[in-house]
């Protein structure tokens, strides 16, 4: 017979919950600001970001191409989310580097795509799939590895993905968004809406410990 001490079982567990909790709380509190918003001052870093997806050379786009209009890559930092209101990139892999209105401690980054309901088409295979985030030191031509993660087109259209940057005292001007592939779309990518998600670089030092 095996007897199992529940009290310490019990604190552990305890523990372990209140660890979760303060972790979700931590992620919530940081994802309220998005400094990847253009009215705030957000930007595109445009000599490396990915070129605008040019219509015709999709055959289907060949047909509607009267029907096209091709959305600039600052779409994403926009929170008008409709059917066909995105920035679209050739291809499965692409990247688009966003200039932050200033230096901060980056905890998460959200990613938004319309439903399969919303799509026009019924299908949303032009979505990013597998992802990864830096952040990018400009003056130093240096990249930081954030976070990878798979968006799914299966689950909430919202996705927020904390970065591993939480515990690093390090901030970025700039964030670079790199896909590695969509749902299935074998001509072009589409982004709808990038959320970015920090501290800002001096409000985070005064509530640091004293020096």
């Amino acid at each position: 017979m095996v007897t199992v001490d529940k009290g310490t079982h019990g604190g552990a567990a305890t523990r372990t919950e209140k660890h979760l909790e303060f972790t979700q709380m931590a992620l919530e509190s940081c994802v309220k600001m998005d400094w990847a918003l253009k009215s705030s001052g957000a930007t595109i870093d445009t000599q490396r970001t990915s070129p605008t997806y040019d219509c015709k050379d999709s055959p289907l786009c060949r047909i509607l191409r009267f029907f096209w209009t091709a959305s600039p890559p600052d779409t994403i930092l926009q929170p008008n989310v409709l059917p066909g209101n995105c920035w679209a990139f050739k291809g499965h892999q692409g990247q688009v580097v966003i200039r932050l209105p200033a230096r901060v401690y980056l905890t998460a980054i959200t990613v938004q795509h319309i439903t399969k309901e919303a799509s026009p088409s019924g299908t949303i295979i032009s979505a990013p799939k597998d992802i990864a985030v830096f952040g990018v030191d400009v003056d130093r031509e240096e990249e930081t590895l954030l976070g990878m993660f798979t968006y799914n087109v299966e689950k909430d259209p919202v996705q927020t993905f904390p970065l591993k940057n939480m515990l690093l005292p390090r901030a970025f001007s700039h964030v670079k968004l790199l896909v590695k592939s969509n749902w299935g779309n074998p001509w072009y990518t589409c982004i709808y809406r990038v959320k970015v998600h920090g501290k800002m670089e001096n409000q985070a030092s005064t509530k640091g410990p004293d020096k």
